[in-house]
């Protein structure tokens, strides 16, 4: 039962991610939306072609397996890879929409030692063998920073904002509620894989299918928001 919800939750994941890819490619490029934008079609059209060549259930539903036997590495592998791209996708976003000097010379900071660690980690481990789980929490504070980075200043701002019109808003909030849930996923997973309840970890594993769900929805909303009537 655990492995029927995960698969269905990582498929209507794929699904709302095409989605989302799909209403990013129609809108983003419009004049009227700030350029920033841009960068999201690029992002979800990746994670789309991820979870569908690469997740180890997605490949299973429609019986077939791209990379043969060596499906679970391209599957580390692969994610592993994922996990800075996604890193540079959002910080590159974050840095366009907030004001502060100072965190974004801590952004570029935290990025460079980010990547350090992330290839003295490739050099002495095996990439394809298991998930970086520190790279993933690691990514997730650094991008949380800018994050709360931008709601600080948007509070701080003294004309009114209407938030239904403004896609910084939806955009931060998706990738915030993700990073901000990700990260006690990840912990209790490492936790729950210790003391060998794989069946729990799955259920968790579809928590965290939804939030993604969560997430390309608010997206949707950030990429739409700006829709002129006529």
């Amino acid at each position: 039962m655990p492995t029927d919800i995960y698969n269905i939750s990582g498929l209507i994941n794929l699904i709302i991610n095409i989605v989302a890819f799909a209403v990013g490619i129609f809108y983003c490029y419009r004049s009227h939306n700030p350029p920033y934008m841009r960068i999201f079609p690029i992002y979800l059209f990746v994670s789309a072609a991820i979870e569908f060549f690469i997740n180890p259930y997605i490949p299973k539903l429609f019986n077939y397996q791209p990379f043969g036997s060596h499906q679970e590495y391209a599957t580390f592998l692969t994610y592993n890879l994922y996990t800075p791209f996604e890193l540079f996708i959002f910080a590159w976003f974050l840095s366009r929409i907030i004001y502060s000097p100072q965190i974004k010379r801590l952004l570029i900071l935290l990025l460079m030692l980010f990547c350090l660690f992330f290839i003295i980690y490739s050099l002495k481990s095996d990439i394809g063998k298991n998930i970086n789980v520190i790279a993933i929490i690691l990514e997730s504070v650094i991008i949380i920073i800018p994050c709360l980075t931008w709601y600080r200043e948007l509070f701080a701002r003294s004309e009114p904002v209407n938030l239904f019109l403004e896609p910084a808003f939806w955009l931060v909030t998706g990738i915030f509620f993700y990073l901000t849930t990700i990260i006690p996923y990840l912990v209790t997973s490492f936790y729950l894989t210790s003391h060998g309840l794989y069946g729990i970890i799955k259920t968790l594993g579809s928590i965290n299918n939804f939030s993604l769900v969560v997430t390309y929805m608010l997206f949707i909303k950030g990429f739409t928001c700006r829709i002129r009537r006529s």
